[in-house]
């Protein structure tokens, strides 16, 4: 009698412990395939990268859904990798629009240059398909295009073990969209932009936030309106008129295709100056530029003079960054 109770009770235990189990086995499989979607998406969720190196020095950043740009690939090139205490900035150089400028970095003419100043370059490669006006395309630096340069600098400089190297100020450079880029980045980044230089730019607005960063437009005598001679100007103009730190040199017989070979050498020149003005050693820290340092020219006779000999109305000149540079912004623009 007692050993069939003891049974029994065995019996009894060895069936609540079997429901007990199919209990569990139904909630785990309720939880399994019963939850929300978007909760299953979070467990197995893997992070885009932010892009992918096409060789050790230069980098491609994808797309987003915001940035007016398809394609955005940046190769940078330092004098010497072993050993970047001496780099004082990086010029950055972007083509046409929807040009392959990555060959720039590569460039014997710009890699003597980046020596001689102990500086970096970064070519550019930056494409948008499909736009329908220049503020939807990668021009406009602050929708995307202008952090996918930082990125990729980040990115390549990290991999070479050379980090300090993506916190370097910039010089920029760009003809045509290019130009317009250069333009809008120093909006975008004012305070890591030592000065830039727009080539036959077109369709700018005025960026009062790189008002006081020196600027130089250049723009081609018989390029088209439309390609905008007449926006340049006007945007040099309402900087001047709050003692902005900009200018314009026209290039005479010369249209937006013309060589950029005079442009190239008249930017280097000023690009040298704003490097000794404004960076002290290999400080990260850009100095101010006075107005009242530089000198001023005439839009119409050309002539030069220092801010305080300028005999008409400084708000209606050209601010040139010193004198030498003056002097050959006046023979640019010669005949």
């Amino acid at each position: 009698m007692w050993l069939n109770s003891s049974k029994l009770l065995i019996n009894e235990k060895l069936i609540s412990l079997k429901s007990l189990q199919n209990i569990i086995l139904f909630v785990f499989i309720i939880f399994t395939f019963g939850c929300d979607k978007s909760e299953t998406d979070i467990t197995t969720y893997v992070p885009i990268p932010v892009g992918e190196f096409l060789d050790d020095w230069t980098f491609h950043v994808n797309k987003r859904s915001a940035g007016g740009f398809d394609i955005a690939e940046f190769r940078l090139w330092v004098p010497d990798p072993t050993d970047v205490s001496d780099l004082k900035a990086i010029l950055v150089i972007a083509p046409h629009f929807n040009g392959n400028g990555l060959g720039n970095a590569d460039s014997e003419m710009w890699q003597e240059y980046a020596r001689n100043n102990n500086i970096g370059l970064i070519g550019v490669r930056l494409k948008t398909l499909n736009s329908i006006a220049a503020f939807d395309t990668y021009a406009n630096a602050e929708d995307g295009s202008g952090q996918a340069l930082l990125t990729a600098l980040e990115a390549i400089a990290e991999k070479n073990n050379i980090p300090e190297v993506a916190t370097l100020p910039f010089l920029l450079k760009g003809y045509s969209a290019g130009g317009m880029f250069s333009y809008f980045f120093a909006a975008f980044k004012p305070e890591r932009v030592i000065a830039f230089a727009n080539i036959r730019g077109w369709s700018i607005s005025t960026k009062n936030e790189s008002k006081d960063i020196p600027g130089l437009m250049l723009i081609a005598e018989f390029d088209t309106p439309s390609r905008g001679i007449t926006t340049m100007k006007h945007v040099v103009k309402t900087n001047r008129t709050q003692n902005g730190l900009w200018s314009y040199a026209i290039e005479p017989n010369a249209d937006h295709f013309t060589s950029l070979a005079k442009s190239n050498e008249l930017i280097k020149l000023f690009f040298s100056s704003a490097l000794s003005y404004r960076v002290a050693g290999t400080s990260r820290e850009l100095l101010p530029i006075s107005e009242t340092s530089g000198w001023l020219g005439n839009k119409t006779s050309k002539n030069i003079f220092s801010y305080e000999a300028y005999p008409d109305n400084r708000e209606e000149a050209l601010w040139l960054i010193d004198e030498d540079f003056g002097n050959a912004w006046k023979v640019y623009q010669m005949e």
